[in-house]
């Protein structure tokens, strides 16, 4: 009874709604509330996984408040054309969000007003607040508007960039994997705090770029989170060496005509789990295809299957994560 538990929890989280937000602000923030500001701008901190920016309302008087905002990514900021010479220090600005469910001067940053009419906004799905104001923020790559309508210009292979579409089905928040029965102890972590990468299965579901790099011997994984770089040893038996020793295991790989397949293993960390991987170019060739397959071989539980896709669009890139806890 106990694993038949185990085993219908493990398919409900696989099943979980897609629609979720990449990290679940309602439990810090009100999503249901609204509250704007007007202050300047006292400090920026442009760097992932949040920016971080404060400003100082009634400077100078008895009712002078410092407030401390958090927002979006700059990985996805970035290509929303939101960059951090927008804003500058000592700059009267107004600001809109969401309220801090603990703190009263924390907000979750939406919108914010330049003193030249220009509204930044800095989710994806927010609408303008302010409608005589000119927006900055363009969502066309993170909702994969911005495609290669000539099919000879689309890539011949699955070596190119590749990126998550927001909101689309199969894509962004498509692998739901297990928790704790898969969970393993690495001898060695990729960064501290909020800067520390996850588990492969869930680095591989991040909602940033990849790109995939043939260099002969060696197909390299590069997933812009964390500055995550695989390396695929091909064409040669997985005899795992024992001294990979972090969260990214070790990976042999071969081709199976177009298709990549890729096995990586943990004894590193001294755990049995066996990764599965497939890469495949659409039929298209407007997308890459994968699957993933998660397996226990000492455990009585059942592998656990998923697979996501990836777009391509021109003029895409992977950028260093730059990550600050």
């Amino acid at each position: 009874m106990k694993m038949e538990r185990l085993l219908i929890a493990s398919s409900l989280l696989l099943m979980a709604n897609h629609a979720s937000a990449h990290h679940n602000w309602s439990a810090l923030y009100d999503v249901e509330s609204d509250i704007e500001i007007e202050g300047v701008i006292s400090s920026i901190q442009w760097r992932n996984p949040h920016v971080r920016v404060s400003f100082t309302v009634d400077e100078g008087t008895a009712d002078e408040m410092v407030y401390t905002t958090e927002s979006n990514s700059v990985a996805s900021l970035t290509r929303m054309n939101v960059t951090e010479d927008l804003l500058a220090v000592g700059t009267r600005v107004r600001v809109a969000g969401y309220r801090s469910r603990s703190r009263d001067d924390d907000i979750f940053m939406n919108h914010l007003l330049l003193p030249d009419n220009r509204e930044v906004i800095f989710l994806r799905t927010a609408e303008p607040r302010w409608p005589d104001a000119t927006r900055v923020g363009n969502t066309d790559r993170l909702h994969g508007r911005v495609v290669e309508e000539e099919f000879a210009n689309r890539p011949t292979s699955i070596f190119s960039v590749w990126t998550t579409v927001y909101g689309g089905e199969g894509s962004h928040q498509a692998l739901r994997f297990p928790g704790g029965q898969f969970s393993i102890d690495y001898r060695t972590e990729r960064g501290s705090g909020g800067c520390a990468s996850k588990d492969l299965w869930s680095q591989m579901g991040a909602p940033y770029p990849i790109q995939l790099i043939d260099n002969g011997d060696i197909v390299v994984i590069h997933a812009e989170e964390f500055d995550t770089v695989r390396e695929v040893h091909m064409g040669i038996p997985h005899e795992d060496p024992g001294t990979h020793t972090n969260n990214l295991g070790y990976s042999t790989g071969r081709m199976d005509g177009d298709r990549l397949l890729v096995t990586t293993t943990f004894e590193g960390s001294d755990s049995p789990i066996q990764f599965y991987e497939t890469f495949q170019l659409s039929a298209d060739h407007n997308r890459l295809l994968y699957t993933a397959t998660l397996v226990d071989p000492e455990s009585n539980l059942a592998p656990t299957v998923a697979s996501k896709w990836w777009q391509y669009q021109p003029g895409a890139f992977v950028q260093p994560f730059d990550c600050s806890p």
